[in-house]
């Protein structure tokens, strides 16, 4: 049995290099668009939870100011907890900035990887790991 090796990409024929910088190109682009495609979604959905959180305050101003308008109107009695909704809004609040520092964390890394795509730094890091 002959012991059969990978030639590094430096030893490779100049043909059998331009099927291989084609293909690596082809792999570059569909990861680069693919890439672009997750980001927008990453910053759709960031988009998202900025809006929940506007809106949740605006229910909470609401909820608030129509309790005290009733109270006072004598159509409801008692007095409202605030504390249980600081408790639940600290939650909720907790709950969302955790998802919404990992959709941060995970846009960045999308951003990296497009700007190495867009420098040519992907491509060298893939031909160095190719000549090792």
């Amino acid at each position: 049995m002959t012991e059969d090796r990978f030639r590094k990409y430096d030893e490779l024929e100049d043909d059998e290099k331009e099927v291989l910088d084609t293909f690596r190109h082809m792999k570059l682009i569909s990861d680069y668009n693919r890439f672009r495609l997750y980001k927008y979604k990453v910053e759709d959905l960031i988009k998202d939870y900025e809006q929940l959180n506007r809106l949740r305050e605006e229910i909470q101003q609401k909820y608030f100011s129509l309790y005290d308008e009733l109270n006072l109107e004598g159509l409801i009695e008692g007095e409202l907890d605030a504390s249980d909704w600081g408790r639940i809004r600290e939650n909720e609040s907790e709950t969302w900035s955790s998802e919404l520092e990992l959709m941060s964390e995970i846009k960045t890394h999308f951003e990296i990887a497009i700007k190495m795509i867009e420098s040519g730094e992907a491509e060298q890091v893939i031909i160095d790991e190719e000549n090792k």
